[in-house]
């Protein structure tokens, strides 16, 4: 997919949290970038940073958490520099996000339309009336039918699919310019799930816009990405384009991740699976964090951490296996 300019660049990024434990690292130096009309999926387990790191970007990490270090450029402006009435006037406007529960994202108490029009008189400085017509507008951008009698109703008489529609209808109204979905299809059925993606690609290319996708599901991935970060336990362990990804990966942790995803041509009794689970900020293991769950570690593994190489044009891994005195796999 032809792309423009980097929207979005992310450059060492580092947010801790302080517990009575002490300085717990959630997020230890991610790097990447999403340009325009491009999107980029990070990926991993839960408890890789994904949801920490897309907080972190739109500024709503508060105490004990903090970005400690890295910068988070937007259109050249640094982000960590910003203080809060500036994010503001950011967020919903030229930054969107969509989290991954509608009906906990919705106030309870007020009707979609009051929520929706109040972000574009916010927003986009204009009057009553003008913002309930774009409201309307925009429920009927995302396939809502009846949109009239859904702007009058409660989040609570929604489906999950039509609220999941009317969290992008909102966060598509100001016409941002970078998207960030935080598993937005989670909660829904497969069905609506196929419907929800299919709506996202088409608003973002009809807008140009980035869309920074967070997601567990590979075949989330492969639906809507155009590149891929693979995270675990706060570090980005591979980054390439999305074809490179799924025919040739190179870090056995995104090798297991492909291994243990259903297939239709297969029908294998059991799934392969990663054994263990991913460290707890407090408890990382020395050396490469995914050590203890890999059938290649060597001793240089369990001792020294390997840095981000890349191995081929584009192509990036985090991994003692492709160091340049090592074979491939």
């Amino acid at each position: 997919m032809k792309t423009g300019t980097a929207i979005l660049d992310v450059d060492d990024l580092h947010t801790y949290f302080r517990t009575e434990h002490g300085v717990i690292p959630s997020v230890n130096g991610v790097s990447f970038e999403v340009r325009e009309g491009e999107t980029l999926a990070i990926v991993g387990e839960s408890g890789s940073g994904k949801s920490v790191t897309s907080l972190s970007i739109m500024g709503l990490i508060d105490s004990p958490g903090k970005v400690e270090k890295g910068n988070i450029l937007f259109e050249g402006k640094n982000l960590t520099t910003l203080g809060k009435k500036d994010y503001r006037k950011l967020r919903g406007n030229e930054i969107a996000m969509i989290f991954q529960e509608p009906l906990s994202s919705l106030n309870p108490l007020f009707t979609i339309g009051n929520q929706l029009s109040e972000s574009i008189k916010l927003h986009q400085k204009v009057d009553k009336k003008t913002a309930r017509v774009k409201s309307i507008e925009m429920l009927r951008h995302v396939g809502i039918p009846r949109a009239e009698k859904v702007f009058s109703s409660f989040p609570h008489v929604l489906s999950g699919g039509m609220r999941q529609r009317v969290m992008i209808a909102m966060a598509l109204s100001c016409n941002p310019k970078l998207l960030i979905a935080d598993e937005p299809t989670t909660a829904l059925d497969v069905t609506i799930q196929a419907q929800i993606l299919e709506l996202m690609k088409k608003l973002a290319k009809e807008n140009s816009t980035a869309i920074l996708l967070i997601t567990h599901d590979l075949g989330v991935v492969a639906e809507m990405a155009d590149k891929v970060v693979v995270m675990y336990a706060g570090q980005v362990v591979e980054h390439t384009d999305v074809y490179t990804l799924f025919s040739n990966p190179k870090h056995p942790y995104t090798k297991g991740l492909l291994n243990s995803t259903p297939k239709f041509h297969e029908t294998e009794e059991v799934l392969a699976s990663i054994t263990g689970t991913v460290p707890t900020p407090s408890k990382m293991p020395k050396g490469c964090k995914f050590n203890p769950r890999c059938p290649f570690a060597t001793e240089v593994c369990t001792t020294q951490e390997p840095v981000l190489r890349e191995v081929a044009d584009g192509h990036k891994v985090r991994c003692w296996l492709y160091e340049e005195k090592e074979d491939a796999i």
